[in-house]
């Protein structure tokens, strides 16, 4: 029996197996439906890949530039995905897949783009493992400049900056500087601590960060500068930048930036009132003409003409050389100064009275 069975065995294998023609039948058939299903995916693939561009440059103008924000954390699939959406490139597999044969899936830099439609793959990949163009806005803050002057400029040269948050922006009390502070109390305002110069601001600046980096700016410029001999006769850090608002706002001439120092110095000495209208103008926010009889007799602590002393802030944000002529002012005993070429704004000054009249008495135009 058990002979039978084994032979019944082999004659089934032999039938298998059996001759070469059927070994090769086989094998043969076998080939040719491999090669037919495996011709076919590929087929099928590339037309797929093909169909899904021609459908995504159809729908997008090739060159546009478009923005693009890569969020720190995204995976090589979503920012293809995000690439294609944007119409940047034409197939996020075919990019990702172009990613991963140059092994750079984990270089690509998180940030904003700006990147142009249906780019080539290389000049993408170059650019988001190059991180985001660095964007940045001119901010031109002038000499003299008042805090209103600078949020009008704020406003109008950095377009990205929110409009609330920079009327916020000025509160004194959102910074933490010495200089801010008198006697452990925060000054009225910031009128005088926002430096003047040329910025270079980066489009994601707040508000706050503008204003921030220009009273550092402040504490840069200042900081090697010798209060003590001011200290001395009892005027602070605080009373220099006030008589420095004046003296910015008075001298048209470099030269005679001491000058006007030495007087108003030498006035604040005796006790004398300062009658200088540029603080009154400040007040006013009048500028651009000039003041009428009705106007110099306005009660503030801003009209000069009738209180002694200094303003109650600085009248403007003076630059480093008006600070340092308020810091040494000339070795002169001049209490007068009246403008005497309107043209020029040049200044002609007195130590008496009577000089002063007869400066005055050559010019309609006075100013004391």
């Amino acid at each position: 029996m058990d002979k039978k069975k084994n032979k019944n065995f082999k004659s089934r294998l032999k039938w298998c197996l059996g001759t070469d023609n059927k070994i090769k039948v086989f094998l043969s058939l076998f080939l040719i439906f491999a090669f037919i299903f495996a011709s076919a995916i590929p087929s099928i693939s590339c037309s797929a890949f093909q169909n899904n561009n021609e459908r995504v440059k159809s729908k997008v103008e090739k060159g546009l530039e478009v923005e693009v924000e890569i969020k720190e954390g995204m995976t090589l699939t979503q920012i293809s995905e995000l690439l294609e959406e944007k119409g940047i490139i034409d197939n996020a597999l075919l990019f990702k897949l172009y990613v991963e044969g140059k092994g750079l899936e984990k270089k690509l830099l998180p940030g904003i783009y700006v990147l142009k439609t249906l780019s080539e793959y290389d000049v993408v990949l170059k650019s988001i493992t190059s991180g985001p163009e660095i964007i940045t806005f001119k901010l031109i803050i002038p000499e003299g400049f008042t805090i209103k002057q600078i949020e009008e400029r704020i406003k109008s040269e950095l377009p990205f900056i929110d409009k609330n948050e920079l009327g916020k922006s000025f509160d004194v009390t959102n910074y933490n500087y010495d200089f801010l502070k008198v006697n452990q109390e925060y000054v009225p305002s910031l009128e005088g601590f926002l430096f003047p110069k040329t910025y270079e601001v980066l489009q994601d600046y707040t508000a706050k960060n503008v204003i921030e980096m220009l009273l550092y700016q402040y504490q840069f410029e200042t900081s090697s500068l010798d209060y003590s001999k001011m200290l001395e006769e009892g005027k602070s850090q605080y009373d220099i930048l006030k008589i420095a608002s004046m003296i910015e706002r008075e001298a048209y001439i470099p030269e005679e930036r001491v000058l006007i120092s030495a007087v108003i110095h030498n006035r604040l000495n005796l006790e004398m009132p300062l009658g200088i209208d540029a603080t009154l103008s400040y007040f006013l926010d009048k500028w651009d003409e000039p003041l009428t009889e009705s106007d110099l007799e306005t009660d503030t602590p801003y009209n000069t003409r009738i209180y002694k002393g200094l303003p109650p802030t600085p009248i403007c944000n003076p630059g480093i050389e008006s600070i340092r002529a308020a810091l040494e002012p000339a070795n002169v005993d001049y209490l007068y100064y009246v403008v005497t070429d309107p043209i020029s704004h040049k200044h002609s000054f007195a130590s008496t009275l009577e000089e002063h009249n007869k400066n005055v008495s050559s010019t309609t135009t006075t100013n004391e």
